[in-house]
Order: structure tokens, then sequence, then C-alpha cells
């Protein structure tokens, strides 16, 4: 396979001499590509990530393709304007993650969307791949966006990241999993169980705002009902009215298929205000029924 081809993009994986290239000579490896010579070079926070590339490729030849680093090409200009990769072969799900990162004069014009859907329908055509996951960090609304618009689904939430793929499979196994887990933590008649903490943040502000909420706010709920702030924030009460109806639903384990698990965003009910939040799982917590109700457990009785 010589390369991945979209409407506007080719997607080249590189050859060990081409990643190092990347590294050494930049101009060099545009011309190698068919390329005109530009002033780009490579992002200094990916140095480290090429070279683990050719480190992993080199001593594991036989899977160069999900270790190299694949180069986006816009063809109407003849440039590269990002790239994207996968982490390693198959684990023993025939499961393979993926990584992305789009230059910054070329985001937000859709670029990476196209070349995310187009490497991983390429991928989920390979013999014994089944899903392909990727992580975004639970503040990094552009890359979920990226993620969201190719069809990936958000499947669980650490305290710093969110955890996609885009195979129903991953879906059913995760969530059997978590309740086997629950099951083995709780026992039988024990009064314990898990609730998520949750952070909902300002992700856009698309109308004039007059309670100076700006991107990036925030406030937490931990430990079933403790709502609190980053030290010096505030949240505007109306946008608060609105999400708070479906704070306790979020903090519960529900049905894949269930609304509530595949929708996370809220509005301002102020339509000038333009206010939309995010609600993220960023982690859990276990509560035993005797600390949030006065009613006391009685277990199996």
């Amino acid at each position: 396979m010589n390369y991945v081809e979209t409407p506007r993009l080719k997607i080249v994986p590189l050859t060990v001499e081409q990643m190092q290239l990347l590294l050494d000579d930049y101009q060099q490896l545009e011309t190698v590509l068919g390329l005109p010579q530009t002033e780009q070079k490579l992002a200094r926070r990916l140095r480290p990530v090429i070279s683990h590339d050719i480190n992993f490729v080199r001593n594991a030849p036989q899977y160069e393709i999900w270790y190299t680093y694949w180069v986006l090409i816009l063809k109407s200009q003849q440039q590269l304007i990002g790239g994207l990769g996968f982490k390693g072969p198959a684990d023993d799900h025939g499961e393979v993650e993926i990584g992305y990162g789009t230059d910054d004069a070329f985001r937000n014009q859709g670029f990476m969307s196209e070349a995310v859907e187009a490497i991983a329908a390429w991928a989920l055509t390979q013999p014994g791949i089944c899903s392909v996951r990727a992580e975004t960090a639970n503040t990094n609304v552009a890359s979920m966006r990226v993620l969201q618009k190719v069809g990936f689904t958000a499947y669980r939430a650490s305290e710093r990241f969110i955890y996609w793929c885009i195979n129903a499979q991953v879906l059913e196994r995760e969530r059997m999993s978590a309740e086997a887990a629950l099951g083995s933590k709780t026992g039988n008649g024990s009064g314990e169980f898990e609730l998520y903490d949750l952070t909902v943040v300002v992700e856009e502000i698309n109308g004039n705002c007059t309670c100076n909420m700006q991107v990036g706010d925030c406030f937490y709920l931990r430990r079933s009902s403790s709502l609190s702030l980053p030290d010096g924030g505030h949240f505007c009460l109306w946008a608060l009215n609105s999400v708070l109806p479906l704070l306790s639903a979020k903090q519960r384990r529900n049905h894949p298929a269930d609304w509530i698990e595949t929708d996370s965003r809220v509005t301002c009910p102020d339509p000038a205000c333009g206010l939309i939040m995010r609600i993220d799982r960023t982690g859990e917590s276990k509560l035993h029924h005797d600390e949030v109700s006065p009613i006391p457990w009685e277990g199996d009785a």
C-alpha cells in the first residue's frame, strides 16, 4: 500500500529513512515526497514522537505500518499539513489506537476529521482488526470534535482523559467489564455502590454572555452531591439551573444506547447567550448507602 487518499488529502506512511529526514532535513523530505520546498519545520513537540516511532520500526520491522508516522499532504497545495499514526499493532482484542495532529495554520478546516475517518476505515479492513480507539484530554474540545464527526463514541473517562472507539464491540465489552468489576467490588448486600464524578465545562459561547462566563469555566460534582468551583472561579446561576437536572443521571451507569450515555451537551436557557456546556465523567467514587441516606441499609434482609 502506497497511501490512503481522500477528496482533499493524500495520507502517506513514511519509511524509516523518511522519518529520519522529518527530524533532520524537512525540506529534503518534501523533495523526496515530490513536493515543493517550504519553510516549514517539524514542531518541537513531535520530535520525541518521531524518534520513538523510528526506534519501534527498527526493533519490530514486521509491524512497520502500525508504528510509522503518516503525513497528510493537502493535494490542492502540494503541502504537508499534519500527521497521524497508530500506537502499535493490534492487541489481543483486535484493537488499534491512533493519535493525530494538524499544523496550526490548517486547523478548523475539517482536514483531520477527513484523515481520521479514512485511516480508521483503512484499518478496519486489515486482517484481525475489529476496532479503532483514541484518547483525548478532557479539555481538548477540538480533538473530541474530530472523533465525534467521524463516528467515534466515548466509552470511558478518567480524571484527565476520555476514551473513544469506533466499534460497538468495545462498548459492549467495556460495559460488561464495568458491571463485573462493580459486582466484585460491592459484594451482595454490602450497601456499597459507585457514582461517576463529573466536571461541567463551558465549551462554546456563540452569543453575548452577560454573566462574564468564558470558555473553560467549570464546576465539579464529587461524591454524590458535593459541588465545587476551581479557586477563584464562578458559574452563572442560569446556566447552572439548565444543567442540574441531568447531573444525577450522568452520575450513574446507564444502558449504552440510552441518550443520557451518548449526549453530553447542554445550552444556557438564554438564546442570546449561546453558551454550551459539556458534562464529562472524570472519575468514580465508591460510596456506602449509609453515607447518603438517613434510612439504615438492611442488606439482603
